[in-house]
């Protein structure tokens, strides 16, 4: 026989493509699927589906520490805090109703990033994806690791009262303006959400030194 031509298949056939590519095939597949069981074109959908907002000098960063008594923080494009507060609700639907105001309350929205999980969270990412607002959920471990020693986090108690000390620092180092050094451990722990979002981010560009 001779010699096998270039374009002549491999002897153990086609070549397989790679984990990544078969991940994209299979996205759009259900994609596609989705597509036509709601029965929408791709270009209907495309019009469905908001551009996300692009990062600008008046781009916000906004956190949420989530539950019924609800910390909020705003990051400005310099990485430092500009507001928080606490929002209590009555219930969980309350909460999810709510959801969606709040973005609308908080002008330039670029990003929002939440700690939790469940039925709350994906309220929250329903109403920033509909606005074109970048989403990101944390557990509460990955803000902890980076800002608290072990020894700070050991139980629930102690990590709300080391996250209210250094809340205060950062509220200090922000100069934020009517905003005390003492908040809440639920304004505290969304400061800290928001803290570790805009580093994660590169919003801020060199990590303060804090007091420890």
């Amino acid at each position: 026989m001779g010699r096998r031509e270039k374009e002549e298949t491999p002897k153990w056939g086609k070549r397989t493509p790679p984990k990544s590519e078969r991940a994209v095939a299979a996205a759009e597949i259900e994609a596609e699927e989705r597509r036509k069981a709601a029965g929408l074109s791709r270009s209907a959908e495309a019009l469905r589906t908001p551009t996300l907002r692009i990062l600008g000098e008046k781009s916000k960063f906004l956190s949420v520490d989530l539950g019924l008594a609800t910390g909020i923080a705003v990051f400005g494009r310099d990485g430092r805090l500009e507001a928080v507060r606490t929002r209590r609700f009555q219930s969980k639907d309350a909460l999810r109703a709510a959801s969606a105001a709040i973005l609308d309350e908080v002008p330039h929205v670029h990003t929002v990033i939440v700690e939790g999980g469940g039925e709350l969270r994906e309220a929250w990412e329903r109403a920033a994806v509909y606005r074109g607002i970048h989403f990101r959920a944390v557990q509460a471990s990955a803000w902890r690791s980076m800002f608290l020693y072990e020894r700070e986090s050991r139980d629930g108690a102690m990590a709300k009262e080391s996250a209210v000390k250094l809340a205060a620092q950062v509220i200090a180092w922000s100069a934020t303006r009517g905003v005390g050094a003492a908040v809440e451990h639920d304004a505290a722990e969304a400061i800290l959400v928001g803290l570790y979002g805009v580093v994660q981010a590169g919003w801020l560009r060199e990590m303060p030194r804090f007091r420890r």
